[in-house]
């Protein structure tokens, strides 16, 4: 993945276009719960080591290479309800590499934010030290995954994709329906369609409103800059290529991921644009699901991330 002067996943997400028409119905929440608007962030410290990170079985962020410092990454978009969240993080060698490096540079910490209360940090998990220059846990010299999990408490409950369709990675037409789902969005995009590319992704945008607390005036007003930002061409989309299928969220999602070297794991759906004299590259890493036996794939769940 590119440098990016934002590292944080979902850096643009605080931008993205969310219909008033695309509310989420969500369990009744108190008035105080409401006021807390709680936000749940994962911040990693290290600098030897490339990762993934997933939560839920989505993936929220893919380090190939090693990075220097903490990087921090908002979680509440794959939080669908209060209750016990799954996170799963495995390292990678970096690129070039055939093994881990020996090291015990990781910790993973959770910062729970409100704005009734000031912020609260909890690690999650931290490599155990050396023995004899070693690090025990990596038995297997490709990689290593700990899996752990966490608390949210969150003022909404979301159905998600817990009634979609189990896919089957072995289904020969699978692949191409995915391909296919995702040429129209990118011809959308291309054809400067910006109400058909926004309409099609009203249901994740139904996920996503309650998860990052949008109010009717704001969705309204980012709804209307994003698809005056497609209509007006403001940027240029990219041609759909160097793509795996993946399909994760316990079955029931399937995503293209980016497989060149440069973007390796993100999303396919890019839009190369300017601010300035500066290149930049919007990404949408978009999950599909089939609601129902026989529907067509569509738009259920996705990250959006502004890079240079």
């Amino acid at each position: 993945m590119r440098k990016s002067t934002a590292i944080a996943v979902l850096a643009a997400l605080l931008q993205a276009t969310v219909p008033v028409a695309a509310q989420a119905p969500a369990d009744a929440a108190t008035p105080k719960q409401q006021e807390q608007q709680p936000s749940y962030d994962l911040r990693i410290s290290t600098e030897k080591l490339a990762f993934r990170v997933y939560v839920n079985d989505l993936l929220i962020q893919a380090f190939p290479t090693r990075r220097i410092g903490s990087m921090s990454m908002p979680l509440n978009p794959a939080i669908l309800r209060s209750g016990p969240q799954k996170l799963t993080i495995r390292l990678l060698p970096a690129a070039g590499q055939d093994r881990l490096p020996d090291t015990d540079d990781l910790k993973v910490e959770l910062v729970v934010r409100s704005k009734t209360a000031p912020p609260r940090n909890t690690t999650l998990y931290e490599l155990p030290p050396l023995r004899d220059g070693r690090q025990a846990q990596f038995t297997d010299p490709q990689g290593f995954s700990q899996t752990v999990q966490f608390e949210a408490q969150v003022p909404y409950r979301l159905a998600g994709w817990e009634r979609s369709v189990p896919l089957d990675a072995n289904d020969p037409k699978l692949e191409a329906e995915v391909v296919e789902a995702y040429r129209r969005l990118i011809d959308d995009i291309g054809n400067r369609k910006g109400e058909a590319f926004i309409g099609a992704l009203a249901k994740a945008q139904r996920l996503l409103y309650p998860t990052i607390y949008l109010s009717a005036r704001e969705a309204r007003e980012r709804d209307a800059e994003w698809v005056s930002f497609i209509d007006k061409g403001t940027g240029t989309v990219v041609p759909l290529e160097h793509h795996a299928l993946e399909i994760r969220g316990d079955g029931k999602l399937v995503r293209l991921r980016r497989t060149d070297p440069a973007s390796v794991d993100e999303g396919v759906v890019r839009i190369a644009y300017k601010r300035g004299p500066q290149p930049r590259t919007i990404v949408y890493d978009i999950y599909l699901h089939r609601p129902a036996p026989g529907a067509k794939l569509e738009p259920i769940w996705y990250f959006m991330t502004d890079f240079n």
